[in-house]
Order: C-alpha cells, then sequence, then structure tokens
C-alpha cells in the first residue's frame, strides 16, 4: 500500500508540474516588436502573435524585429529574460 500511495502522490506531482509548464526547456526563440526602454522588451516569443513585455540585458543594443533568446528562469515560463541576440541564417 506504501508503494500505490508514493505512485498517487508523485503521478498528482507530475501533473501540478506539467500544468504550470515547468518541464518546458529554459531557452526559447523570439523576435522583438519594440523597444520600450534600454532594460524591457516586448517580444513574439516562440511564434506567438501576441508580443509580451520581458526584461532584457541592458549590455545590449535591441532593434525592432532583432532575433533574440529568451531565458526561462528556472525554467519557469512565467519569468522570462531577454539575454542576447540570436544568429538566424
Amino acid at each position: 500500500m506504501d508503494r500505490q500511495f508514493y505512485e498517487y502522490v508523485k503521478q498528482i506531482v507530475i501533473d501540478i508540474l506539467k500544468s504550470n509548464g515547468m518541464f518546458i526547456g529554459q531557452w526559447h526563440v523570439g523576435t522583438v516588436d519594440q523597444v520600450i526602454s534600454p532594460t524591457r522588451l516586448k517580444v513574439f516569443v516562440d511564434g506567438s502573435n501576441t508580443s509580451q513585455t520581458i526584461p532584457c540585458n541592458p549590455d545590449v543594443t535591441f532593434n525592432v524585429g532583432d532575433y533574440v533568446w529568451v531565458v526561462y528562469i528556472n525554467g519557469n515560463p512565467r519569468d522570462k529574460f531577454v539575454l542576447c541576440k540570436r544568429a538566424v541564417e
């Protein structure tokens, strides 16, 4: 019975993590929609049609249309940061 309880709790935890997007990788692609300030951008993430306001690296000069890397901090899709530009061929 202890093993069955363990499996039940394990499945509940996995379901919660999945529903919160915690199994998604950290690195995502983005395209700059608007430069709000040197520390904030509006970015289309993973091909989305809706741009999101995301903090960014102030040491990089971003322009509208730049392809960027968006990092999900600790894999959390609610905590994003635009680290740098990415090369596209």
